[in-house]
């Protein structure tokens, strides 16, 4: 994709881009990795903790 600015691509472009580059052993160029996160922080709600699952079972029990 060389030439192809990752701003120019469409949310599932991007999507498709960055899972064929899961397997390249140099991994995602720095720009589409960037502009993964943009996107995301636009959608995310960052002050909101995950909600909690009851189902959810605890990893460290011993912890608590």
């Amino acid at each position: 994709m060389s030439g192809i600015q990752p701003r120019s691509l469409s949310n599932r472009e991007l999507i498709t881009y960055a899972l064929s580059e899961m397997h390249n052993e140099d991994g995602m160029p720095l720009p589409y990795q960037i502009e993964l996160l943009r996107r995301f922080n636009l959608i995310a709600e960052l002050d909101d903790a995950p909600a909690e699952d009851p189902a959810q079972l605890e990893l460290f029990p011993e912890t608590k």
